[in-house]
């Protein structure tokens, strides 16, 4: 199975291209960082997985088509499309900028829409393909002190369970995950014990189980989190 994952070099989507790769599914990879892309390609490459990547900037509705077409050519087609960039920015309505505000909507739902139309014809023509939108806990629970990045993610909630309406019968699933906790290995959590939250390889897991459920069904959500408490 062809995937092209975005937001794929560092964090969830890392961890979900490290596991995909390992389970053999053929990987195409976005991201803004080069480097960082690069390297986890190597590490997809070095488990024995085939991986294609090029950097994007998937704010840029041409340069998202063009960067997705390019991966579809490399991949001898697209089976499956992980929406998994996106931006946090923790910040009450006091406090967000425009311009933050504009950063959060532009990459958390524009370009998670520019992703998904890049994919859709062909989708639509061979009447098959999977769409995986990660959204978050806080895309159905209220978030005070981070309304900005609430809305953006209630935004995704709204467009991929109507989305699901509007290609289901063309053969293609939509799935809203909903990740809680994720231990994304970001600075804004250094110094933090996050041995309690979930791994970004097993939101990965999450994933490969979607992808890989009986073909006449849709799981249309899910909501990964982790079993135990934080501790005091």
């Amino acid at each position: 199975m062809n995937v092209i994952i975005t937001g794929a070099s560092q964090g969830i989507g890392a961890g979900i291209a490290t596991f995909l790769g390992r389970e053999g599914f053929r990987l195409g990879l976005l991201a803004r960082s080069a480097d960082l892309l690069a390297g986890v390609q190597r590490t997809v490459e070095e488990s024995g997985g085939v991986c294609y990547s090029t950097p994007c900037n998937l704010r840029d509705p041409d340069a998202t088509t063009a960067s997705i077409g390019e991966l579809i050519d490399r991949l001898g087609g697209v089976d499956a499309l992980i929406n998994n960039a996106g931006v946090v920015i923790r910040k009450n309505a006091f406090d967000i900028s425009f311009d933050e505000w504009h950063a959060l909507m532009e990459t958390n739902v524009n370009g998670l829409f520019y992703a998904t139309r890049a994919v859709l014809p062909q989708m639509r023509d061979q009447q098959r393909g999977w769409i995986i939108n990660v959204a978050s806990i806080s895309g159905h629970v209220p978030l005070p002190g981070g309304s900005g990045y609430a809305a953006s993610k209630y935004a995704v909630v709204g467009f991929s369970e109507s989305l699901l309406h509007e290609v289901r019968n063309y053969g293609i699933h939509v799935t809203t995950m909903f990740p809680g906790s994720v231990d994304s290995q970001s600075h804004r959590h250094e110094g933090e014990d996050t041995s309690w939250k979930v791994k970004p390889e097993e939101v990965g897991q999450a994933c490969r189980d979607i992808l890989r459920a009986a073909p006449g069904t849709c799981i249309s959500q899910l909501e990964i989190r982790p079993l135990k408490r934080p501790p005091k």
